[in-house]
């Protein structure tokens, strides 16, 4: 494989990590990509002989680097290089965004070093990576809503449900809610508690229902609550077509459910029917079943009631088609052999009566 260069935005004499990558990305990102990522941030700028041998380096799979270069591509803080064979030859490393306050100034690219035979591939262009909602306020604003009492308490609080020590984005991103949003500190504190009964603490995933809320003009406890309880209502609707009473649904039902009504679209009348031919086909109320059966429909592009009309008619055609040819092989099945020859019929009583004769 040939030599493999890295571009980095940043001075070469020490190892520079973004705060951007330690908080947005490093948490949720698996461990050896991680290491990946750093060790080849720790090489640059510079010339690596080829993947292979930094796989053995660091003992793991060229694949594994593979995996992890094109993984750190689609967050946006990779951009890789393909020679004449469609191979890698460059990975660029992009500053993700405008530094905040604590993050690190980006430094001149400096050029690879090669060699002077070699045609040096020309530096990709760092492009900035798509952001969340861009947080407005000012240092100085971040300071002082910090100083207010019962910002104090909301920022305790969301340690208490979250379990762990806010970071600086955690911090920003409920401080945005309280003032871009207009949120208050009541609100917010049951968006956190919220989330967290539904097994969810990552604070991307609160702030997709935060804006989801503002869209819809939630500004209130109660009238997030009203919402709550409408789309909690549906889940047990779901369960009264299935028939099962009495508990609650479990964590892979309701992502389950929130798939058929959120991502594929469904209406509570074909989930239903959906429900229906479930009990009838397994005579229980089986998630999985009904999950294959939308799965279906989905693919059949089926939004309407009156659409499984032709659905069904297709279903009915094939089977019976199936049935007639399954007639017909056995029509043309060929008699056993093994039967095909005069049978003999034995007294056996008359053969009893002679033995004791005799």
């Amino acid at each position: 494989m040939a030599t493999l260069h890295l571009h980095t935005p940043w001075a070469s004499d020490i190892t520079l990590v973004p705060n951007h990558f330690l908080d947005e990305h490093m948490l949720q990102a698996n461990g050896e990509f991680v290491k990946i990522y750093l060790y080849l941030l720790r090489c640059a700028p510079d010339s690596l002989p080829s993947l292979s041998l930094l796989a053995d380096k660091m003992s793991c799979t060229e694949r594994d680097i593979l995996r992890a270069v094109r993984y750190w591509e689609k967050e946006g803080l990779l951009k890789l290089g393909l020679d004449d064979e469609k191979k890698i030859s460059d990975i660029s490393f992009i500053y993700p965004k405008s530094p905040t306050a604590g993050d690190l100034q980006p430094a001149a690219p400096v050029p690879p070093k090669t060699q002077p035979e070699e045609k040096t591939a020309p530096t990709p262009v760092p492009v900035p990576a798509p952001s969340q909602p861009e947080n407005k306020l000012s240092a100085d604003r971040v300071r002082k809503l910090k100083e207010n009492e019962e910002i104090v308490q909301l920022l305790y609080i969301a340690e208490q449900y979250l379990g762990r020590t806010l970071t600086f984005t955690d911090t920003n991103k409920l401080l945005y809610f309280y003032e871009e949003l207009k949120f208050d500190a009541e609100l917010i504190e049951y968006l956190i508690e919220y989330c967290v009964s539904k097994d969810h603490r990552s604070i991307r995933y609160i702030e997709r229902v935060a804006l989801s809320w503002a869209e819809q003009g939630i500004s209130t406890v109660t009238a997030a609550k009203e919402e709550a309880r409408q789309y909690s209502q549906t889940y047990f609707t779901i369960f009264k077509a299935l028939g099962i009473q009495n508990r609650n649904p479990v964590k892979a039902e309701i992502e389950m459910m929130d798939r058929w009504m959120q991502e594929w679209g469904f209406t509570m009348d074909l989930i239903q029917e959906a429900c229906r031919r479930t009990v009838m086909q397994t005579g229980s109320g089986s998630f999985p079943y009904t999950d294959s059966i939308l799965q279906k429909w989905h693919t059949d592009k089926v939004r309407h009631l009156v659409d499984l009309e032709a659905t069904d008619a297709r279903h009915r055609a094939k089977t019976a088609s199936a049935v007639q040819k399954g007639k017909k092989k056995k029509a043309g099945t060929a008699p056993n052999r093994f039967n095909d020859y005069p049978h003999r019929d034995y007294d056996f009583d008359q053969i009893k009566r002679s033995m004791f004769e005799q």
